[in-house]
């Protein structure tokens, strides 16, 4: 995560923190008595309760979690971006290739799979079972077809 966005949140926060410390300080002994003794679905939903209104209270607005939320996100996908090229570096050789007979290809590996259209620009990519969506061909998924293009046996498309 960037550390850049918590501090600014934590920044321009702490002076709500610093006045209202006493009601928060209430709100989180609460938080553990609730936790503690109730021992239902009543329980989170007092606790969902008591974390929205030290969060209305305190000033902090949804933008702002918002925000923080987003900056999360966009992190984790680009690790995870990351993570399926090093991948795609490391599994290339070992990929199988395939062509299909409606005019798309497919490559899998262990841990990727690329499919797309054989004229195309765009290839669609999984990465552990997961969908990372619409990819351009850039040079790393080019190198990661054409290496498993090299090492496995291709099948003609059924039509041109």
């Amino acid at each position: 995560m960037d550390k850049g966005v918590w501090t600014e949140f934590l920044e321009h926060n702490w002076h709500i923190v610093q006045d209202n410390w006493l009601y928060i300080l209430i709100g989180l002994v609460l938080l553990l008595v609730i936790l503690k003794v109730v021992r239902t679905l009543i329980k989170w939903l007092i606790v969902i309760v008591v974390i929205a209104g030290l969060l209305i209270y305190s000033g902090i607005s949804f933008e702002q979690v918002g925000k923080v939320v987003t900056q999360a996100k966009d992190d984790a996908i680009n690790k995870v971006q990351s993570e399926a090229l090093n991948m795609m570096i490391k599994e290339g050789r070992d990929a199988q290739y395939t062509s299909n007979a409606d005019g798309t290809f497919s490559v899998t590996s262990s841990n990727l799979e690329v499919k797309g259209p054989f004229d195309g620009d765009k290839v669609k990519v999984w990465f552990q079972g997961m969908s990372l969506g619409e990819w351009s061909m850039g040079d790393t998924v080019k190198k990661y077809i054409e290496s498993a293009k090299g090492s496995a046996v291709t099948q003609s498309p059924q039509s041109p």
